[in-house]
């Protein structure tokens, strides 16, 4: 389903504030009917996690309910009435004045129902969603798993098995949207280059049913198409070419627009939607990547969806506030560490020209999870779900399909290279590529990839203190790993954690000065590297973990704090990226 908009066609209703709420401690509220009336003891912000808002919620893990009642103007009773919910961790039910109209399994990605038939017209509305956020081993990421976690998570409280917090509850925007009866149900924009033209391909999906004109053209150019279309599960497929079309770019972030206008047999308008799109390529050559057919060298970070209250709440104003440090900072890229981000941030880097890898919420796999189909299943469900909502953003140039998984199991081998087949028969216009945490000469799913990623900590959870030979093993792992796997490489992960304010002198742990010393030493030796593509250091901002003794409350790795001010290392890594070191240098 694409994004809701609003036009002379469609409508959007936005469903964000306050909702009545209530934890369901014995998870019997719909034993106790409350689909049809929430006994609620209190208001609670959407979108944001529940855990930050209340102090008796910090630690609460279970079924949270939400309820929210909105009346509907009539002038819509001849559409089509959608509810989306941005993303709830984990498990989530809907109820609309009190019958069941869908379930939706996994964070971190949009789900939609239509409502239609369940509206009323003569009063309120009541919508109720249920939130299921309990850590177990089947989830995605996983939790509760303590015969197979390794040190540095067992015991960690709560039991999750990754390394940042199991917020629970709404987390992104949830939107009441109307369509018409017909209407444009799907587009997919691929686009390659010839010359200084370029080449685009749209593929416009139609609901069942739909008789009429299909109107499709980009805006601002003379690329127009009209088809006449049948009933038989209607699409429309065409191609265009702009001449000395703008390409998209992190320097000229050019989005156009394709516009798609339905029309019926008499000529009458029934819908219209306008997708934004980038012309621009992106493929691996050798042991480089290339931007529309130039080597691109990836400077940046692994981040979170992460800050104080809002937990993995959106907020566009945190969204604007990250955007301006990374480009402070002179960065031009981030991994979506480990879950898709919302729709809402894809499309402003998409405006201002970020490079992005999108990655899945695999991470914390374990042994148990290559037993059997049921896994790999949901695994492949959550990638089809990412790269159809995502599929159309030009700021998304890879997929990462896994974070850090057991990758040494010889059941793994399938596994992943399942997962690999299946993101490539979903969309082959980008590289694909999992994250390695161990020794590459054991691991049985790299040769798979397009490229390999890499996250390394020498100098931190291993040579600890001991910069200088830290330095020297990873440049040795470095070389080792490409000598084996013969694949280009970015190091998607390397740095050490910082307590802001802490300073020593010589650099020691968790000093300000130890971590700006081993990101900037390390970054170039990555850099220097013939077959290296990039180098994302770990992390952007302290993020909120688990309690464990290696947390100072939250994860100190960020090079700016929880709440965006710069450490020592945020100045330095300024310099570096700011003065051209993000360029590598030349090969010839």
């Amino acid at each position: 389903m694409l994004y809701p908009q609003s036009n002379s066609s469609r409508a959007m209703i936005s469903l964000d504030g306050f909702w009545k709420f209530a934890p369901d401690v014995n998870d019997d509220g719909e034993q106790r009917g409350w689909p049809l009336q929430l006994p609620a003891d209190r208001e609670i912000g959407v979108p944001a996690s529940w855990n930050e808002q209340f102090q008796d919620l910090m630690y609460f893990f279970g079924t949270g309910w939400y309820e929210r009642e909105i009346e509907l103007s009539r002038q819509l009773r001849s559409e089509r009435i959608w509810l989306r919910v941005g993303s709830a961790n984990y498990l989530s039910t809907v109820w609309v004045n009190g019958t069941e109209v869908g379930r939706h399994e996994g964070a971190h990605l949009p789900f939609v129902f239509e409502i239609t038939d369940h509206v009323r017209w003569d009063g309120p509305n009541r919508i109720t969603i249920r939130v299921d956020a309990a850590i177990a081993a089947d989830r995605l990421p996983p939790g509760d798993v303590e015969d197979e976690q390794i040190v540095g998570f067992k015991g960690q409280y709560p039991n999750n098995y990754y390394d940042f917090f199991p917020y629970g509850g709404i987390h992104r925007s949830v939107t009441l949207f109307t369509t018409p009866m017909s209407f444009v149900r799907d587009i997919r924009i691929t686009t390659e280059i010839d010359g200084t033209d370029g080449k685009v391909k749209a593929h416009v999906g139609l609901s069942e049913g739909f008789e009429g004109a299909c109107a499709v053209s980009i805006r601002g150019t003379q690329c127009r198409s009209s088809v006449e279309v049948g009933t038989a599960g209607p699409s429309v497929d065409v191609d265009f070419t702009v001449p000395a079309a703008r390409l998209w770019c992190p320097e000229d972030p050019f989005l156009y627009e394709l516009e798609v206008r339905l029309t019926d047999g008499n000529g009458q308008a029934i819908d219209q939607y306008v997708q934004t799109f980038g012309i621009r390529t992106v493929s691996i050559r050798g042991t480089e990547l290339l931007l529309n057919g130039k080597p691109v060298f990836l400077t940046g970070f692994g981040m979170h969806e992460d800050f104080p209250v809002l937990g993995k709440g959106i907020s566009p104003a945190v969204i604007a506030k990250d955007f301006n440090l990374l480009n402070w900072i002179g960065a031009n890229s981030v991994r979506t560490s480990h879950y898709p981000y919302s729709d809402e941030f894809l499309s402003y880097a998409d405006k201002h020209g970020l490079l992005v890898i999108g990655e899945t919420p695999f991470v914390g796999f374990v042994r148990s999870h290559y037993q059997g189909t049921a896994i790999l299943n949901k695994a492949k469900r959550v990638i089809t779900e990412m790269i159809e909502r995502d599929v159309n953003h030009p700021c998304v140039i890879a997929w990462s399909l896994a974070n850090e998984g057991d990758t040494l199991a010889p059941e793994a081998d399938a596994f992943y290279e399942a997962l690999y087949s299946h993101a490539k028969s979903l969309d082959d216009t980008r590289p694909v590529t999992i994250v390695n945490c161990v020794d590459v000469e054991k691991d049985v799913a790299l040769k798979h990839y397009d490229f390999v990623s890499l996250n390394r900590y020498h100098g931190w959870y291993e040579q600890a203190g001991r910069l200088d030979e830290g330095c020297r093993i990873l440049s040795e792992k470095l070389d080792r790993c490409y000598e084996v796997l013969g694949k280009p490489v970015i190091v998607t992960e390397f740095g050490a954690d910082a307590v802001a304010g802490v300073h020593v002198d010589p650099p020691e742990v968790f000093s300000e000065e130890y971590q700006a010393e081993m990101v900037t030493r390390q970054y170039e030796i990555i850099r220097q590297k013939p077959y290296t593509i990039g180098a994302h250091v770990w992390s952007f901002a302290d993020f909120k973990t688990s309690q464990t003794p290696s947390r100072v409350v939250v994860n100190r790795k960020g090079v700016f704090t929880r709440d965006r001010q710069p450490k020592l290392s945020a100045h330095k890594l300024k310099a570096l990226w700011s003065g051209g070191s993000s360029k590598k240098p030349s090969r010839t």
